[in-house]
């Protein structure tokens, strides 16, 4: 009785937060909605809530759970899914998910994490921010009107939208979005790059970076802030100034090319540039909560300075001494480094994993569990039976019989337009082989005068435009958060690469399917220097 007590008491505040001047149908509407929302947070069985970042029980892979409501939602604005660009950073894999959004407005869907993280989720290119642990269902109440008033100067991912969080984390939620940390300008940086010398930029930065820390402790000290919840926020501050470091050097060479004159961009980098990197400690867990963790991981692990350097002849890993740093984090830019190995190179990735060269247990067992799912798909697989897959399906299944390359691209994606411009020669050349095609799909992004001037152009002839919410069903089909993507298809109609390359597609088909390709087929006539590029 007392359970239930408490849901009409949350739904009638609900309702009465969203305000007044509804119709009588859009009442009724909002009710249901909100009574579906706060039956569903009822029957959720949460963990309890993490009382630090830095417990044993911060790694728990589990699913999360997200239901909602967006007021002023209808079918005719345009969209009836929304998107999260979910990744695992352990391995490298883009794990992206769909939400279906309800002609009443609610919406929900589920994903797996490994941790606590911030993520965001995406209706038509808004991004709302959240935060989530491991086993929980978190609620989310969306004003669409007022979401789409609200003045984000472009920064939409960090703006807080007008909205409510519902269930156990609904006040941590709250409390984290309502915390301005003070994103620094990025186009500040960008001018600085150009203006300001390598070792002014070093020690003006770390000068703001420390006066910023100093300021957010005043703020989050006058906010009565947990040390929970104080910690992430700091952790998040790191990130950003980390991250404005290593942006900072990225690109000199190209600007200095672009710009001969400037002689700033000429200046080398101080040997102890990278040095930065002291102020952060490796081993501390909650700078994997952080929003900007996967910008700063990807710049770590990419930078020649800090990178696994594998040996291709001795199956071993080398890191630089000096700037290199044990722990978590650098752990954990070994292990993408592996997981990268598997895909490429699996034998040889596989002599690093059992090597055991990862001394975090988590980082460890992912990068095998990893190993082990690559394992499971290098002969091929069957879709599953989902409703990404039979978009698929309808599009491929008048192939079968041949080998496919279907190649996902959009008009905004200038990579996936090199790719297929770089491609024309051979469509034309093998545009009726009995035994291979060439498949392109893309979404509503395409306006639809490009779309049929462009693929008439380039000669793509088996070509498809999909509605916006198939083509996130696809996404979350094949798992790509990015394009270009290529999926290579048997003449049995089973996925044989779900991130194929088409780099060397020629001699790779060649290898693949030699009882359908023979290597006079693609280079009879070819020069020795296209042959060795293929």
């Amino acid at each position: 009785m007392k359970k239930l007590i408490n849901l009409f008491v949350a739904v009638v505040f609900s309702t009465a937060l969203f305000g007044q001047n509804k119709n009588h149908v859009d009442e009724i509407k909002e009710k249901k909605a909100l009574e579906w929302v706060h039956a569903e947070l009822a029957k959720a069985k949460n963990p309890q809530v993490l009382e630090s970042y830095g417990s044993d029980d911060f790694f728990r892979k589990d699913s999360v759970r997200i239901v909602g409501y967006i007021k002023g939602y209808d079918i005719g604005l345009g969209f009836s899914s929304g998107m999260i660009y979910n990744s695992n950073l352990f391995t490298h894999e883009d794990l992206p998910v769909t939400a279906r959004i309800y002609e009443n407005g609610t919406f929900e869907f589920s994903y797996e994490v490994l941790y606590p993280e911030i993520s965001c989720i995406i209706f038509d290119d808004q991004a709302v921010e959240f935060y989530i642990e491991p086993g929980h269902t978190l609620g989310l109440l969306l004003d669409w009107e007022e979401f789409l008033h609200k003045d984000y100067h472009g920064k939409n991912i960090y703006t807080r939208h007008p909205m409510q969080y519902l269930g156990d984390l609904g006040k941590f939620n709250e409390r984290l979005f309502a915390i301005d940390s003070r994103r620094p300008d990025y186009k500040e940086l960008l001018d600085r790059q150009k203006k300001m010398a390598p070792t002014k930029f070093k020690s003006t930065w770390l000068n703001q970076w420390k006066t910023e820390s100093l300021s957010l402790d005043s703020v989050l000290l006058a906010y009565k802030a947990e040390a929970k919840l104080s910690s992430l926020i700091k952790a998040q501050l790191d990130m950003v100034y980390a991250n404005y470091f290593f942006e900072y050097a990225l690109d000199r060479d190209y600007y200095s090319k672009q710009d001969t004159a400037n002689q700033v961009l000429k200046m080398p980098l101080p040997a102890d540039y990278y040095d930065f990197v002291t102020a952060i400690d490796f081993n501390n867990q909650a700078y994997l909560a952080s929003y900007d963790f996967s910008v700063f991981i990807n710049h770590y692990e990419s930078l020649n300075l800090f990178r696994v350097r594998p040996s291709f002849t001795d199956s071993t890993s080398a890191q630089l001494e000096g700037l290199t740093k044990r722990g978590l984090i650098n752990d954990i830019a070994l292990g993408r480094h592996m997981a990268v190995m598997l895909n490429q190179h699996p034998i040889f990735g596989e002599q690093l994993v059992q090597n055991q060269l990862i001394e975090h247990p988590v980082v460890a067992k992912s990068i095998k569990e990893y190993a082990n799912y690559l394992e499971t798909r290098r002969g091929g697989y069957e879709l599953p039976d989902t409703d990404g897959a039979k978009v698929f399906k309808n599009m491929v299944d008048k192939y079968k019989g041949k080998v496919l390359i279907v190649d996902f691209w959009a008009e905004w994606c200038a990579p996936c337009r090199v790719g297929i411009e770089t491609h024309l020669a051979d469509r034309e050349k093998y545009a009726d082989h009995p035994d291979f095609a060439f498949v392109f799909v893309t979404d509503e992004s395409s306006s639809e005068k490009f779309y049929q001037e462009y693929t008439e152009k380039q000669k793509m002839i088996n070509s498809y435009k999909v509605r916006d919410d198939e083509y996130l069903a696809l996404r979350e089909l094949f798992r790509f958060n990015g394009i270009p993507r290529y999926i290579l298809i048997d003449a049995a109609g089973k996925i044989v690469d779900d991130n194929y390359s088409m780099r060397n597609w020629k001699n790779d088909f060649v290898k693949r399917f030699p009882d359908k390709f023979k290597r006079e087929d693609f280079f009879d006539s070819i020069s020795a220097q296209e042959l060795r590029q293929n």
